[in-house]
């Protein structure tokens, strides 16, 4: 079968096209013949040698989604031939591994591509909201970066679970985060969000990776309110809050969670932006992370018609 990967470290171009075996799938999991798969951020520095040099050939991805080809003897519920979509094992490829802990039926009116987009933010922000943050109905909930991946995706299942959502993030995206149905909109290279939305939240959803708006999360959230947030950094503040780290866990399993960001998808509660949709060739993955590396606007999917 085709695969994408590379063998060292360096810019886009370190990818090359092999030729290698379909792999084997043991009694827990489901072969996947390819169909869409989805590019992230974590593949890009994994790529430019940002974690640890590369040794060996390493054939990337997480996001899935595509047709069951072969299934596990211990699994019950597939059958080859279903369009499944999965969190699985090194998707740059023409077949890959999906198990019974992570992989999902894709609703009819659920296209491949939005199923492969929606894998890594979706499930970093359904269990950001339902585990970490522990969204309640009738909550205030600021969620910053609402205009990206992980942020629109928190914005629209906080609003389903009855939330009121304030989005913040860049001018040019406040038409399309407004159409989410976000109550209100403050753009960050406009007004002060700190002093917009001053002791307003009851939840701070903070999607931005560089942390750098720590102490503004501390002068939105109310005093005993929560701050969930992708970085790291915790603010310093004489207020009583409570702040989360959000990172991948176990206490939601992936099945649950894309299980309900794709009843959401198809009852059309929730929808994800795609910037590009590529070829599946050496040349559509060398041009996926070229994009990743630039300030691309919605998800970047390759196809595999």
């Amino acid at each position: 079968m085709i695969a994408f990967g590379y063998e060292q470290n360096g810019g886009p171009e370190v990818f090359q096209q092999y030729q290698v075996p379909v792999p084997e799938i043991s009694a827990n999991q489901l072969l996947i013949k390819t169909h869409a798969f989805n590019l992230n951020n974590f593949e890009q520095l994994q790529r430019a040698g940002k974690f640890k040099p590369t040794d060996h050939r390493i054939i990337p991805g997480r996001d899935v989604a595509g047709v069951v080809a072969q299934v596990g003897s211990g699994l019950n519920g597939f059958k080859i031939g279903d369009r499944v979509v999965a969190h699985g094992h090194h998707a740059y490829a023409e077949y890959a591994i999906g198990e019974d802990t992570n992989t999902v039926k894709i609703p009819d009116n659920v296209t491949f591509a939005q199923a492969a987009g929606i894998v890594t933010p979706g499930l970093a922000a359904y269990k950001g909201l339902i585990f970490f943050a522990n969204i309640k109905k009738g909550q205030t909930v600021v969620v910053k970066g609402a205009s990206g991946g992980v942020g629109s995706i928190a914005a629209q299942v906080a609003l389903d679970l009855g939330a009121k959502v304030i989005g913040v993030g860049a001018g040019r995206n406040a038409d399309y985060v407004k159409s989410l149905g976000v109550s209100q909109y403050v753009a960050y290279d406009e007004q002060d969000p700190a002093e917009v939305l001053a002791d307003t939240a009851d939840v701070v959803f903070d999607a931005a990776l560089n942390g750098q708006g720590a102490d503004s999360d501390a002068q939105i959230v109310k005093s005993g309110g929560l701050i969930a947030a992708v970085a790291s950094d915790e603010p310093a503040t004489e207020k009583q809050i409570f702040f989360k780290q959000i990172h991948p866990t176990s206490k939601i399993s992936d099945t649950d969670a894309l299980t309900a960001l794709l009843k959401l998808m198809a009852a059309e509660k929730l929808t994800i932006k795609i910037g590009a949709e590529l070829p599946f060739t050496i040349d559509g993955v060398i041009k996926g992370h070229q994009l990743l590396e630039t300030k691309h606007d919605g998800r970047i999917i390759v196809i595999n018609d």
